[in-house]
């Protein structure tokens, strides 16, 4: 077996199964209790009590080939450098494997390595269970872990972008996301498994087609405004970890082998880790980890390309899934359990080319210090809705951190009426892509003169989806106390004050004009407002959160 498993162009004399022993690791004192060794479709991985050290397998599938000594140990050289950019404490180098007179020796990991030995990837083994995967297994995956994921993947986004426009013509950027998809399905309909009836695979290939050429506009969109990245290109649960920090998570394991695949649309990558939530039952979680991207990226206009990048990777974990069932060399149940992803994964990703359906427009106003805030992502929460903040486009537009602080007075600077003006225009712009996807678009604002409530109404009709109106209400002493309280920590996107609060209150016209079945007030200074929050989006006619599409 050991023989069978052993990569082409291993140096000769040297047994493969012989790094199972202890003694195959002299640099690394925990490999004496003992040596775990598993395998991918594409990796053979050997485990030690600190340490992670990957071997790349000796293939040629298509999409990836390893066959020559020098494509793998050139992989494992560009592994190293790239998974730094999101997890530099964890990957250590690359190391040789020697022959010596008592068999295979792994040596210590360097920088760099030139030399005609084979090389293995070097890694800190993270502590079990501290993935994003095992952490939704054991129920312990909350929203906030996801809040913090977006945020860097956002950071990271924006260190590592393309460019604005990408570098590519519009017909190479639309090829880019068209040809993975269709190398894709080839490789599927190759497999001519139980899983992946011709028929299935045909429908969806047309589907995917035909969104892509509906959407062209949009996708060309997304090249001339800059949203190409060199990305991780393979963000999913398992690839995320909470060691040590866990207000600072580790992705690993990026796409390394081909950059094509990688230097993509930032809505490809953030889809993969939203479309493994929602196959895993969970797509409340997966809605916020997109709002959340959006917002900290200030992309809303992801929300029009989405959906096909998620049914795409859908599609990439079946083909993957798919290689692992007919694998002989893993293990039989291993196979059959590879298999079931298979069928699960392509059901999943005709699902999400499923047409939106129809969600309403959501205005979350009131006075400074009322908590719309607070109550905008509450009912996002509950509705799997997108907010957008009024606040952090402000800031966005002028070119500032959302946390930067503007001691301005009512109608100066930032709050010119030409600027709010041009505010709420862009409020505007962003929800169009999040209704046209069939998500509850929610805008965080003031909303405190009635011309600008008109015009969010002018585009809920346009687009033929209601619009409702949700007023925040509390006690004047209670607005003060927060908004003294906001103005002291010195992280909120708002600038308001306790003594913009008065004038605020005068400056906010009536609601008149908005019928009186299409709107609600919450008070957010009483018990048991978020409770309520149900029976009020049913009282408005508002949708309750999409069912998981989990296939």
């Amino acid at each position: 077996m050991s023989q069978e498993l052993a990569p082409a162009g291993f140096p000769a004399g040297i047994d493969f199964a012989q790094l199972a022993r202890p003694e195959a690791w002299p640099g690394d004192p925990s490999a004496a209790a003992g040596v775990e060794w598993v395998q991918t479709h594409l990796s053979h991985v050997f485990l030690t009590g600190e340490r992670v050290y990957k071997f790349r397998k000796a293939v040629d599938l298509g999409f990836v080939r390893f066959a020559a000594r020098e494509e793998r140990n050139a992989d494992c050289l560009r592994e190293v450098a790239l998974n730094r950019r999101l997890a530099p404490d964890v990957y250590l180098g690359v190391a040789p494997l020697r022959p010596g007179p008592g068999g295979a020796r792994v040596g210590d990991p360097g920088e760099a390595l030139a030399g005609p030995g084979e090389h293995c990837v070097v890694m800190r083994r993270l502590p079990a269970g501290g993935d994003a995967l095992s952490l939704l297994a054991d129920g312990r995956l909350s929203a906030e872990h996801l809040d913090l994921v977006a945020e860097r993947v956002a950071r990271f986004h924006a260190e590592h972008g393309l460019g604005a426009p990408a570098p590519f013509s519009p017909q190479e950027w639309l090829a880019r996301a068209r040809a993975p998809v269709l190398a894709n399905f080839d490789s599927l309909a190759e497999a001519k498994a139980a899983f992946a009836p011709p028929e299935a695979l045909r429908s969806l290939r047309l589907r995917s087609e035909r969104f892509l050429a509906e959407r062209a506009a949009a996708f060309e969109a997304r090249r001339r405004a800059g949203r190409a990245v060199d990305g991780h290109g393979d963000l999913h649960l398992q690839h995320v970890w909470f060691a040590g920090d866990a207000r600072d998570p580790r992705v690993i394991d990026c796409l390394e082998f081909d950059e094509g695949l990688r230097r993509i649309d930032a809505a490809s990558d953030v889809a993969f880790l939203a479309m493994d939530l929602a196959y895993r039952g969970e797509r409340a979680l997966a809605e916020r980890f997109l709002r959340r991207y959006a917002r900290e990226a200030d992309d809303f206009d992801l929300y029009a390309v989405v959906d096909f990048f998620a049914s795409y990777r859908a599609a990439v974990r079946a083909k993957v899934a798919a290689l692992a069932a007919r694998d002989p060399g893993i293990d039989p149940a291993q196979r059959e359990r590879a298999g079931e992803s298979a069928r699960r994964h392509l059901e999943l990703a005709a699902a999400l080319l499923d047409p939106p359906r129809r969600a309403p427009l959501v205005l979350v106003g009131g006075v400074v210090g009322s908590g719309k805030t607070t109550l905008a992502e509450a009912l996002a929460d509950a509705l799997g809705g997108v907010v957008v903040s009024s606040d952090r486009v402000r800031k966005r537009l002028a070119g500032l951190p959302a946390t930067a602080r503007r001691a301005e007075a009512p109608g100066q600077g930032l709050y010119a009426p030409a600027v709010t003006e041009g505010v709420y225009a862009a409020l505007l712009e962003r929800a169009a892509p999040v209704l046209d996807a069939g998500r509850v678009a929610i805008l965080d604002a003031t909303w405190a003169r009635a011309e600008h409530r008109e015009r969010a109404r002018r585009l809920a009709a346009g687009r033929s989806v209601p619009a409702r109106f949700l007023l925040a209400r509390c006690a004047p002493e209670v607005a003060r106390e927060r908004l003294a309280r906001r103005a002291a920590r010195g992280r909120d996107a708002s600038d308001a004050g306790p003594e913009l609060h008065a004038a605020s209150v005068r400056a906010f016209e009536p609601l008149a004009a908005w019928p009186e079945r299409e709107r609600a007030e919450v008070h957010t200074d009483r018990a048991g407002w978020r409770e309520a929050l149900g029976p009020l989006a049913e009282e408005l006619d508002l949708p309750a959160p999409r069912a998981p599409r989990d296939g």
